[in-house]
């Protein structure tokens, strides 16, 4: 599990990993955006847009911590491009006002 990926979860939920790489070996867990289906919220501060691996948009306030074996029988579907994660990080900054 690496940083800037989506996971499609055994429950069908997709997930965009936030926290560091390595993270998950540490501690057994990883946060996550939980990402909402394309359209449903617009593209703003707080949230983003996201095209590929797969339509849909991260809001910035949904971050969840997931024990790494939710991700048994989970898809990775591919990593966001860096630009979209340079914008996710700013969205993550502005919520946390950091």
């Amino acid at each position: 599990m690496r940083r800037g990926e989506v996971w499609t979860l055994p429950d069908d939920r997709n997930v965009l990993i936030i926290s560091l790489t390595g993270l998950e070996e540490t501690y057994g867990a990883v946060l996550v955006i939980v990402l909402h289906e394309n359209g449903r919220f617009p593209d703003t501060s707080m949230s983003v847009v996201i095209d590929t691996p797969v339509p849909c948009t991260a809001v910035a306030v949904n971050i969840v911590q997931l024990r790494v074996g939710l991700f048994d029988g989970a898809k990775l579907l591919g990593p966001v491009d860096a630009a979209v994660m340079s914008r996710v990080d700013q969205a993550l900054r502005a919520v946390q006002d950091l």
